[in-house]
């Protein structure tokens, strides 16, 4: 299978007229908001104690009060899978899977964060054989 043509610069497509800014600009834009996240009045009062738990490592990994409903959202579920744990009961699998996957978008955990703020762990170089090797 060969390859289509080759994408057309900027200029060229200026030239012909098919240059459309939302498509073809390459300048992403990422709002750079400052402010924390805002806690909603409808949290129980266990997600409220995540929340204060929580806002801080959230706010340090980059996230502001346009991703507050995001938050919130994390901290009922946070809340539910801490009262079953309590209880002694296990939560069910799809709550700590989405519980994980939203740690994860805020930053705060798994190895995406780690790496995000710089302190992924190096490997071990040290080879456990190398007695057997003769080195």
């Amino acid at each position: 299978m060969q390859r289509g043509p080759k994408k057309k610069s900027i200029e060229e497509k200026q030239a012909v007229g098919s240059y459309r800014p939302c498509r073809d600009d390459p300048n992403i834009i990422i709002p750079a908001r400052a402010a924390p996240p805002v806690m909603p009045d409808y949290l129980s009062a266990e997600a409220q104690a995540v929340w204060h738990e929580e806002v801080e490592r959230v706010t340090q990994s980059g996230t502001s009060d346009l991703d507050s409903s995001l938050f919130a959202d994390y901290c009922c579920l946070a809340a539910l899978v801490r009262a079953a744990f309590k209880a002694g009961e296990v939560p069910k699998g799809n709550q700590l899977v989405e519980l994980r996957k939203q740690r994860e978008l805020l930053g705060i955990g798994g190895a995406p964060s780690r790496a995000q703020r710089g302190k992924v762990a190096e490997p071990d170089q040290s080879n456990p054989f190398a007695s057997l090797l003769g080195e």
